[in-house]
């Protein structure tokens, strides 16, 4: 039976760096729809949801987007966002922790610290007919702004600090208008049961993983994973692997050198024939054009 700590093997892409735990991302689709597969996070998220329609799922719930707002993800929550064709959307993931004071004033004591430790929540939807979310939104833009901006500078220090203080201010203005929820909802099981076996699942996607071992897992036979795993999900098991493995032939794609049959191998796929196919079925092109595309957004 797997038995390993879940919480060792969440998302293992590092947000921001070890010193600023912080970091912004855009998503702008014109010609396919986007998508991000099922995974959690320590960090906190904040998502803009800009254009376009989208369907977001956090934990067990289920939430249609027509219209610009902002959703809030906390530590530790299953999310997954679909969006259709012509649509924007940006996110920036954070630690807490980097908002702390060195000082225990008042803020540190009864906002920080309870935040960190996540006995204090963030909303989980604003929208625009909130009265606070002009400010908001004004801040979040200054947000992302500066956040891009640290990537080019030599020196981020003079952006950073800048991005420290637009998130303190939408803690403030959360706080303000009394959005702010006091109480940790009690973990969900099955919940936690699928976050197990998707961690499984990302620390063995090199390897050949078969349903009846991630059913052993919670105990279940194969059909009633199965269900299981669908409704959780959203998809079958089998896909979901198959979509996770090509997110990460994705990222050796763009960021080595690697040829194509050793990142064929190295995502869990021995056969060179079915990589191509479900990379083109998932993304609409071939390895190599997508490393060509990725390699001239570069050169600009």
């Amino acid at each position: 039976m797997y038995s390993q700590n879940p919480l060792s093997l969440k998302e293992k892409h590092t947000h921001g760096s070890q010193t600023f735990r912080c970091a912004c991302y855009h998503a702008d689709s014109f010609t396919r729809s986007f998508f991000t597969s099922l995974h959690w996070h320590e960090e906190l998220e904040i998502i803009h949801f800009k254009e376009g329609h989208f369907t977001l799922e956090i934990n067990t719930e289920h939430y249609e987007i027509h219209s610009e707002c902002f959703f809030f993800v906390h530590s530790g929550e299953l999310h997954q966002i679909h969006g259709t064709e012509c649509c924007l959307e940006s996110a920036v993931v954070f630690s807490p922790y980097m908002l702390n004071f060195l000082s225990n004033d008042d803020a540190q004591s009864r906002l920080l610290l309870p935040l960190a430790h996540g006995n204090l929540l963030f909303p989980r939807t604003i929208s625009p007919s909130m009265a606070c979310y002009p400010a908001i939104s004004s801040e979040y833009e200054k947000l992302i702004a500066r956040l891009d901006a640290s990537k080019t500078l030599p020196d981020p220090s003079v952006p950073q600090i800048f991005a420290k203080a637009s998130l303190l201010n939408i803690l403030g203005y959360l706080a303000e208008n009394n959005l702010l929820c006091q109480t940790k909802n009690p973990k969900n099981e099955n919940v936690e049961n699928i976050k197990t076996v998707l961690s499984y699942i990302h620390a063995h996607y090199t390897e050949k993983i078969c349903i009846h071992d991630l059913a052993a897992i919670l105990n279940l036979n194969e059909q009633y994973f199965c269900r299981f795993f669908k409704k959780m999900t959203g998809s079958s098991p089998i896909a979901y692997i198959n979509e996770y493995r090509i997110r990460r032939a994705l990222d050796l794609l763009a960021d080595t050198s690697m040829q194509v049959t050793e990142i064929c191998l190295e995502c869990g796929f021995f056969n060179l024939g079915n990589f191509l196919r479900e990379f083109r079925r998932q993304t609409g092109t071939t390895p190599l054009q997508y490393r060509l595309k990725k390699s001239k957004y570069r050169s600009f």
